[in-house]
């Protein structure tokens, strides 16, 4: 993509990495889903990532629900 603006590049991205989120992959139950820790125990469902359909009919691995991610 280009851009073309009389604006400094800087001034352009300002602010986009100051907000970075941190994502862990992790094993939950034998299906491996992208969480975003809340805290030390759990986690919020980003992505679930699965080649049976059936998973994806589970509620518990829906995004924005909390899991439990102890020790990870």
């Amino acid at each position: 993509m280009i851009l073309y603006t009389p604006v400094a590049l800087e001034d352009v991205h300002k602010g986009q990495s100051d907000n970075q989120q941190q994502f862990h992959e992790i094993e939950h139950k034998g299906r491996t889903v992208i969480v975003e820790p809340v805290n030390s125990f759990q986690g919020k469902v980003v992505r679930l990532i699965s080649t049976d359909p059936n998973d994806f009919l589970d509620p518990t691995y829906q995004p924005g629900n909390m899991i439990s991610i102890a020790g990870i």
